[in-house]
């Protein structure tokens, strides 16, 4: 029998690629789906609600609307396709996605840029260019240099193929533990942060902290759902 989702770790190695590494993958712009619109996430039976264009201020790290952000959730659509059906593999766990973000204007990716670029010079011992841009690079695409005719030079959010997610209860809309907030520039925030915490513990599993182990369960159920939906996992986030 299939191992349980939340049973199964999420694969993980030291130093992955960052999103300033996208750039070397090429892009198929002969494959049909490069002309694929964007539709909205909720069409598809999937919740959503514009994570930065809130104004009620429980959006952290932020607390506030982007100026440039939108309420309505947009993404492609073979995006929509494979989250309703990560969707409906998570059902039977009563639990469902709720996306919070996927397509971005150049305008909101500029504005998430520049927030990674002033937390960067925050707390980094050395806030050198360099630095900042590297530490911006693990959880923002730079969108600096963006040009339309040039695919090394997209943000992955701007085509409308990255999406940001996490889980409910299906019934109740409660958020399912993660362990970290949303957006967290953070070693907390990478995908499998809890596996390496867990590994940590081998051999002393009654010390590790029932609130990790929910998140790790958590994690892998999301993880583990995306993953055979077809969607590929950014390990920083």
């Amino acid at each position: 029998m299939e191992q349980e989702l939340r049973e199964r770790p999420i694969p993980w190695r030291t130093h992955p690629p960052t999103a300033l590494d996208y750039k070397d993958v090429p892009v198929d712009l002969s494959d049909p789906r490069s002309d694929e619109g964007l539709v909205d996430v909720t069409k598809w039976g999937v919740a959503a609600r514009g994570y930065y264009a809130r104004t009620d201020g429980w959006n952290a790290p932020y607390h506030r609307r982007f100026a440039t952000a939108s309420d309505q959730v947009l993404c492609r659509r073979s995006v929509a396709e494979r989250l309703k059906d990560a969707n409906e593999r998570l059902s039977a766990f009563g639990v469902e996605l709720f996306v919070l973000n996927a397509y971005r204007s150049l305008a909101l990716q500029k504005e998430l840029w520049a927030f990674y670029i002033e937390k960067g010079r925050e707390i980094l011992d050395d806030p050198s260019e360099a630095n900042c841009v590297a530490f911006a690079g693990e959880y923002c695409s730079d969108p600096r240099e963006f040009d339309e005719s040039d695919s090394r030079t997209w943000p992955t959010h701007l085509t409308g193929g990255a999406v940001d997610l996490t889980l409910r209860i299906r019934h109740t809309g409660e958020p399912l533990f993660m362990g970290s907030v949303f957006d967290d520039p953070a070693d907390a925030s990478h995908t499998a942060y809890f596996e390496q915490v867990n590994a940590e513990h081998a051999g002393e599993q009654k010390r590790l902290p029932l609130s990790y182990a929910e998140a790790l369960r958590n994690r892998r159920l999301l993880y583990w759902a995306m993953n055979e939906a077809g969607f590929a996992n950014y390990p920083y986030e």
